[in-house]
């Protein structure tokens, strides 16, 4: 079965091409199966198509489905040029292709791609996440991109947010820039909560550390 047409996906604008329509398709194994998960992207103005085959196994026990393995070819290549082990990635098998999302994670107009690291009940949200490397033409692991909750990417102010809870009693947002191929916390706010009512504390980064700054009531 084929799948989705890539033509269908909605543009996402790109300086000086507004041809360039990053995104993704995926088509999950047929019930009963354990094909691959498939999935067709477009990551760059410059690349071909890539198609993304997401090995996986059931733990029966845990009652989730685990990628095992990621290979990944252009669309009509033959071979994968990229095969990626120890994934990492658990999900329960009704969450579609295990989170597999296609983005900018580092702002530098080429695509990436990021699994769910687990299942959560919780706010606090984990991934795995590969960056694309225009020098090796493959897909690199982004171990401090893992480490981050909750990301979200804001390609316009080039910042990473993220929105966390520790306890009951704290919680807070970080945000992060990327500086010479590495998230940085630049700024945190956290809110804590007694029977006072509830405290935010404000941080900056400050000559390379984070600094608090101040203080007040939560909003």
């Amino acid at each position: 079965m084929p799948l989705p047409a890539l033509a269908e996906m909605q543009p996402v604008p790109v300086d000086g091409d507004e041809t360039f329509l990053p995104g993704f398709t995926c088509l999950p194994p047929a019930s009963g199966t354990s094909a691959p998960i498939t999935c067709e992207a477009v990551i760059s103005q410059v690349l071909p198509p890539f198609r993304f085959d997401l090995f996986w196994e059931m733990d029966e026990a845990a009652g989730e489905r685990a990628i095992t393995r990621i290979a990944i070819r252009q669309q009509d290549g033959a071979e994968p040029f990229q095969v990626i082990e120890n994934v990492d990635s658990r999900t329960f098998p009704d969450i579609e292709n295990n989170g597999f999302e296609v983005i900018d994670l580092n702002f530098d107009g080429d695509f990436d791609f990021r699994l769910l690291a687990q299942t959560t009940a919780g706010p606090n949200v984990l991934y795995r996440n590969w960056l694309w490397s225009p020098r090796d033409q493959r897909f690199e692991t982004s171990g401090i991109l893992d480490e981050i909750v909750s990301p979200e990417f804001d390609p316009d102010t080039q910042e990473i947010t993220s929105r966390w809870r520790s306890s009951a009693a704290e919680g807070g947002v970080d945000i992060y820039m990327w500086d010479e191929g590495v998230p940085v916390i630049i700024h945190r706010e956290t809110d804590r909560y007694s029977e006072r009512g509830c405290t935010r504390i404000f941080y900056d980064r400050i000559e390379g550390k984070l600094e608090q700054t101040g203080e007040g009531k939560c909003n």
